[in-house]
């Protein structure tokens, strides 16, 4: 018969789900219990386990797409003939334990979990705790499955624990067990300390505000999740005299002027990174996960984080290694108002080699940082705002001196510690001396 796996209410109000893999194919076959797929949203990643054994016959959502609850997902072929529903739904299966008949205890069931949630307590459905079968079980041994410390595959209740529970071996878990207006703390089996609800101290009324997350904002929050988890993060941290820097800009600033062109820092850190990738390939790759392979780009479009009103934007400057210092200039200027617009295509955005974040810009000294890499780059860096430091000269003399902060975070999938240092240490004497900038950039 075909079995319909339906979208499960994981609570916490969470509506719908983003299939992140799925561990089946068409075609395939699953035992009750085994790992079905991987969902995430936007608070968890948690593995799905099949209620029943059979063969898959239908998969209805490809990895990336999103699912709300309720809907199936999975169509599985298990013994029999005839056609059921979701666990909930379904009509009795004398030979399957995992397909439940929609009996009044399953309903109870139901119905103990949302007054649970309106009370305050648990917010997890208990079908969700343990497959059809154990369930079963602990109801006719007469054990509230939801007291028990679960040591099963994904956190689920076994037979193994209702018995060891039954034989007092086993301690209960630590949510409450709500009826009606009392609350139960068991701590045993034979041990139970009931207290009445109307003896409680009342807790302070919490106040709080809930604003749906945008479009852009779960985006971020996303690519952010996908980096972190992905690539394993190493920074960096070092900081260089720019005295040198700060004349060459005053000296140009005026003519960038003449052009029309507002003349920052960031142009001289965007022309200090092209060199700085052409002589380290590895910060200007990309992890091939389906084929094992790093990926080496032969340009070099420099991204350029933008904050705005919206969120966090990354455009890259396409190319610039055949673009002067003025010309970069010009472009971010560009990126920057079409992202305070909300202009930017993605096109701009699209295949970037490294990324620069200006960490220092809101702060209100120098600051280190670590930055999150902008995936599927493999390496960024941040640079903080410029601040006179006491330190020692080349005559070890101490002298007052502008110091700019430097947070370089990279993949360790793809670059090693040494590779990272000798880059931050060549960026740094690029950005110390416009001079050689000029000539290497």
């Amino acid at each position: 018969m075909s079995f319909q796996f339906r979208l499960p209410d994981i609570g916490e109000g969470i509506a719908e789900s983003e299939i992140v893999k799925w561990f089946v194919t068409v075609g395939g076959t699953i035992e009750e219990d085994d790992s079905l797929l991987e969902i995430q949203n936007d608070k968890t990643v948690m593995e799905l386990p099949s209620p029943v054994s059979g063969t898959v016959s239908k998969i209805f959502f490809e990895v990336g797409e999103v699912a709300k609850v309720g809907e199936v997902i999975i169509e599985i072929e298990t013994e029999g003939t005839g056609s059921i529903e979701q666990l909930e739904t379904s009509e009795a299966d004398a030979l399957n334990d995992s397909v439940q008949e929609k009996t009044k205890v399953e309903e109870q069931e139901a119905i103990n979990t949302a007054a649970n949630k309106k009370q305050g307590g648990m917010d997890t459905d208990i079908r969700l705790m343990a497959i059809p079968s154990v369930r079963r079980y602990a109801r006719e041994k007469g054990v509230d499955i939801r007291t028990i410390n679960p040591t099963g595959k994904n956190n689920r209740v076994t037979k193994e624990d209702i018995d060891m529970f039954i034989s007092g071996e086993s301690t209960t878990t630590t949510n409450d067990s709500v009826q009606n207006d009392t609350f139960t703390v068991v701590q045993t089996k034979k041990t139970e300390i009931k207290q009445d609800l109307t003896e409680s101290t009342s807790p302070p009324q919490v106040t709080e505000n809930s604003v749906k997350m945008s479009s852009t904002r779960k985006a971020i929050a996303k690519a952010m999740v996908k980096s972190k988890t992905t690539a394993p993060h190493v920074t960096v941290f070092d900081a260089v005299d720019v005295s040198k820097l700060i004349e060459h800009r005053k000296k140009s600033k005026e003519r960038a002027i003449e052009q029309g062109v507002k003349l920052t820092f960031m142009p001289y850190i965007v022309k200090a990174l092209v060199a700085v990738l052409r002589k380290h390939p590895a910060l200007n790759a990309y992890v091939n996960e389906q084929a094992d392979e790093i990926v080496y780009r032969n340009c070099f479009n420099i991204g350029v984080a933008t904050n705005t009103d919206q969120g966090l934007f990354v455009p890259n400057i396409k190319e610039a290694n055949m673009k002067t210092i003025l010309q970069i200039a010009q472009e971010i200027m560009k990126y920057t108002d079409k992202a305070k617009k909300g202009e930017l295509g993605a096109q701009d955005m699209r295949n970037g080699s490294t990324t620069i974040t200006n960490v220092g810009a809101a702060a209100t000294n120098g600051v280190w940082s670590t930055p999150i890499i902008n995936y599927p780059e493999v390496s960024i860096l941040g640079i903080g705002r410029i601040e006179h430091e006491a330190v020692v000269n080349e005559d070890k003399e101490i002298v007052a001196a502008p110091i700019m902060k430097l947070s370089f975070s990279f993949d360790h999938r793809v670059i090693d510690g040494v590779t990272a240092q000798e880059a931050i240490n060549d960026l740094k004497e690029l950005i110390a001396d416009p001079e050689i900038l000029l000539v290497e950039g």
